[in-house]
């Protein structure tokens, strides 16, 4: 564990590092932070910390001199394999991160989550799971990690009643050799295999170095560990034999220990678990507001975990009842003129695409497009053939490679969907889908594609989309 009271380093100041730098200070640590951006870029945040006493290494050459300081505590954008951390490192420098220290000083227990997908709506189903049987037992629930809440904001209120939910995505588990009590994979598909994102030029250089990543998640567990398991995702399936202490799997049958979901006459789901060796039902569809049968898989990691750590049946269904999900996951805006709009913007690789189609029945027409994250997209474009797809609007870089591709299967399959140009601002798109949207049809943005190439960010991607909804919702209402 990191001495606190060292020289230490933190490289990027974004919000993790942000709450880490405050902590560090009250330690009585004595703070740098280096980052590429100017006293004016940083704002408030530099005036503050410089009030403080931390000192600064700005612009284009913040990464240099290292070896000055015995620690360092990187960002998750910052790759393992920049030069200069390399360097520091042969001269004997600590190179470690924000999470990495939390999950060591953490007092109470933590659920760590993982997963190319899937890992935001689970951790943040798992708190909601926690929150009333916590309360009922003295303590609280805090969430925390790559969902947007750096843990050590609330680190100095945890007590070792609390319990601490963390997403986590590869970037921040790449160089974790800490050990959380109880860890989730979701899945692990491909993503993060080229610098796609300007904003955060990390990448894994492979496949097995993405995976390898996500795997540390449980693989320093002690036999007391628990760790949860898609059985429905093949590499997931293959990671059975590393985990060191208790497995637990979900799934679309019937497991023991663990918990799956099962169709009905009706055409419904019922969902199961089995901790004590008999089988229970949880919960039915017909009172679940997630739509897709993806979103039971996550309901049933979320359900095995939240028990771990103490959760009630009660507390766990009513979790499940109530909750809506994430923003710009697979988010219902408004139906217009009969048709239904969602938000899937959060959507930036070829497999949550995937997912979110097999969750209508309608016919779609599909907002996709952007920039390629270096991943095969053929099986996107057999989804899109086979399912329900009417049309795609495409956009950004990935519009003419993707309607290639379509053409050239459809062709094939004896299958086309409509395939129109959507321009380059959402005004356009949402226009275009106006001409095609039928009532009884969903238009799904989707767009399997990072968003750099039109948009800021995949939030703002999505913002935009639920903008022009709106928008176009009141222009009706006001017509009536």
């Amino acid at each position: 564990m990191v001495e606190l009271k060292k020289k230490v380093a933190v490289l990027g100041l974004g919000i993790e590092n942000l709450a880490l730098t405050n902590f560090l200070l009250q330690k009585g640590a004595q703070v740098t932070v280096c980052d590429r951006r100017t006293p004016r870029q940083l704002g408030e945040r530099y005036t503050a910390l410089r009030n403080f006493g931390v000192d600064f290494r700005l612009g284009p050459s913040y990464l240099e001199g290292l070896d000055d300081f015995q620690v360092l505590f990187r960002s998750p954008g910052l790759p393992l394999f920049q030069p200069e951390l390399i360097a520091a490192k042969q001269h004997g420098v600590e190179i470690t991160s924000a999470m990495r220290l939390f999950v060591a000083l953490c007092p109470c227990p933590i659920i760590g989550v993982t997963g190319t997908k899937g890992k935001g709506t689970t951790a943040a189903l798992i708190h909601r799971m926690l929150v009333a049987s916590q309360h009922r037992r003295g303590g609280q629930t805090y969430l925390g990690g790559n969902i947007g809440i750096a843990p050590f904001s609330f680190f100095p209120q945890l007590s070792a009643d609390d319990v601490v939910v963390l997403e986590l995505s590869s970037f921040q588990l790449e160089d974790m050799v800490e050990s959380v009590p109880v860890a989730v994979v979701t899945n692990i598909t491909e993503d993060h295999l080229t610098a796609a994102d300007p904003d955060n030029p990390n990448y894994h250089r492979s496949r097995e170095a993405y995976v390898q990543a996500k795997t540390n998640l449980f693989r320093h567990q002690d036999p007391s560990g628990v760790t949860i398991l898609n059985n429905e995702d093949p590499t997931c399936r293959t990671l059975r034999e590393l985990v060191p202490g208790t497995l637990l799997l979900y799934g679309s049958s019937a497991l023991s220990p663990g918990a799956w979901y099962e169709p009905t006459a009706s055409g419904q789901y019922k969902l199961f678990w089995n901790l004590t060796g008999e089988p229970e039902e949880l919960i039915g569809s017909d009172r679940i507001k997630l739509r897709g049968e993806h979103n039971l898989l996550n309901i049933a990691a979320a359900a095995l975990a939240a028990a771990q750590a103490g959760a009630d049946r009660e507390s766990i269904v009513g979790a499940i009842s109530t909750y809506k999900g994430l923003e710009h996951r697979l988010e219902y805006v408004a139906t217009v003129d009969g048709v239904q709009y969602f938000d899937d913007s959060f959507a930036t690789a070829p497999e949550p695409t995937i997912v979110a189609l097999r969750a209508f029945q309608e016919p779609i027409v599909l907002i996709a497009g952007g920039v390629d994250k270096g991943v095969d997209y053929r099986p996107l474009v057999e989804e899109i053939i086979a399912s329900s797809v009417k049309a795609v609007v495409l956009i950004g870089k990935m519009g003419p490679v993707l309607k290639e591709l379509i053409i050239g299967l459809g062709a094939e399959k004896g299958k086309v969907p409509l395939l129109v140009e959507g321009g380059t601002n959402m005004a356009t798109v949402l226009a275009v889908t106006q001409e095609i949207a039928r009532p009884g049809d969903v238009v799904l943005l989707s767009p399997a594609c990072a968003s750099f190439d039109l948009f800021k960010n995949y939030k703002e991607r999505g913002d935009l989309f639920k903008q022009e909804v709106l928008a176009l919702a009141a222009k009706r209402k006001d017509a009536i």
